[in-house]
């Protein structure tokens, strides 16, 4: 990939942007890229400069954490060129998920590499998301998030922010079809995956992939605030599938209903809500990754 072109997009507000974007860049620009660095102040600028510069660049980079991605993924589809990922965010699932290594010099050397991936994108109501989209708890906790805490703790500050919630978190009740199955449920959380991690490295699944076409769900049946917090180390590892207090399916198209409608959170933004439309785009996109890497273990 050395003697190519790359369109890098970078926000500069990214929790690690002011100490570690300067070297990764250093690093790609002396392995021997033709850099061209752009900071939009905003999604719409970031978009426009993706489409503005797509044509005149070998491959693009994003220099963010998972919310950035997020918003540059429709974007991201529609140019079509290979994607480099620069983790310099608060958690960086999709990193975590793909093994690419969250110190960012490290992961400017697998763009160097040049080897690729091709990964799926989900969609809820229209709006794609890479990792998960949630209803309940982790609506509450995205909207608790503060900027200076995130900042300073990283991906501490999600389980801070969770235990700060959870003493205000409250069940609801909704109905899930997946692949023509329908389960009604009361729960504190239902989250759809796409990708393997979330929340600042939570499992979707011990089985969950990002290339595979499906969407994994599951709701938490918990009943009290105490049996939700025991049941925290198994959310951590994705063994939470085989339990009896937590409902999982898995397929390609998913419904979600609630009375009233909720938010639904995608990759740690509120972004749309119920009733919920769930899909799957197969390899929509092409993401420079460890070639030997399974999900979750670079």
């Amino acid at each position: 990939m050395s003697n190519s072109r790359l369109l890098i997009v970078a926000n500069s507000g990214a929790s690690q942007a002011e100490t570690a974007l300067g070297p990764a860049i250093s690093a790609l620009a002396s392995s021997g890229f033709d850099i061209d660095l752009r900071q939009p102040g905003d999604v719409d600028e970031m978009v426009a400069a993706i489409r503005e510069g797509a044509d005149a660049c070998d491959a693009l980079v994003v220099a963010g954490g998972d919310g950035t991605v997020n918003a540059a993924t429709d974007a991201l589809i529609a140019v079509g060129k290979p994607i480099g990922l620069l983790p310099i965010g608060t958690a960086n699932d999709l990193a975590l998920t793909l093994g690419i290594p969250v110190d960012p010099e490290e992961a400017a050397q697998i763009i160097v590499s040049g080897d690729t991936r091709r990964v799926d994108v989900g969609r809820v109501n229209g709006v794609s998301f890479m990792n998960v989209a949630s209803i309940g708890l982790s609506v509450d906790i995205a909207r608790r998030q503060d900027p200076q805490r995130k900042q300073q703790w990283r991906a501490l500050s999600y389980l801070m922010t969770t235990i700060e919630v959870l003493g205000e978190a409250n069940r609801f009740r909704a109905t899930i079809e997946c692949d023509g199955e329908t389960i009604e449920v009361e729960t504190y959380q239902i989250a759809v995956g796409n990708g393997v991690f979330y929340g600042g490295g939570m499992r979707i699944s011990e089985d969950a992939a990002i290339d595979d076409g499906l969407l994994d769900v599951y709701a938490i049946k918990a009943e009290t605030i105490l049996e939700l917090m025991a049941l925290a180390p198994a959310l951590r590892a994705g063994t939470h599938v085989e339990r009896d207090d937590v409902i999982s399916l898995c397929g390609r198209s998913v419904r979600i209903t609630t009375d009233p409608p909720l938010p639904i959170n995608t990759d740690g933004e509120v972004t749309t809500e119920t009733p919920a439309e769930f899909s799957v785009e197969s390899g929509a996109l092409t993401i420079f990754a460890p070639p030997d890497a399974a999900d979750g273990q670079g």
